[in-house]
């Protein structure tokens, strides 16, 4: 196995730990006004934030293997740009919303719940733009 096969591993394996809990966070949402409830979403949270960071390096290491040659590619140029604009969403406001959300806030729950699936639908079209490679954005 050559090292572009093992990072590419890593990658994948890594988008699966990051993809998998947010799939959970939307309906586990209603639990974060219990104590039980707030530190499993804030458990989630940092496995969602640590996978995130994995992939955003091992994806930037994958680019350097191939000499930055997909960033040629309509595909790679679009999933950077949708990886970035989410993460940048999540970090400067859902992050504020969901504090709102612990202190009472219903309105802020129904936000928050909308931009987790939101979120949600964006990383999944990443990894279809990643499989498929589509020859469209070329």
């Amino acid at each position: 196995m050559n090292t572009y096969t093992f990072l590419l591993i890593l990658h994948v394996i890594a988008a699966m730990a990051f993809i998998g809990p947010m799939m959970l966070t939307p309906r586990l949402l209603k639990l974060i006004r219990e104590p039980a409830g707030r530190d499993t979403l804030h458990k989630l949270h940092q496995q969602i934030a640590v996978a995130g960071w994995i992939l955003l390096a091992g994806g930037l290491v994958l680019l350097y293997e191939q000499e930055w040659a997909w960033l040629h590619m309509g595909w790679m140029r679009l999933s950077l740009a949708l990886f970035i604009g989410a993460q940048a969403i999540d970090h400067f406001w859902a992050d504020k919303v969901e504090e709102k959300m612990e202190q009472g806030y219903a309105q802020a729950g129904a936000r928050l719940e909308i931009w987790l699936c939101i979120k949600l639908a964006v990383f999944l079209t990443i990894c279809a733009l990643m499989i498929g490679k589509p020859a469209l954005f070329a």
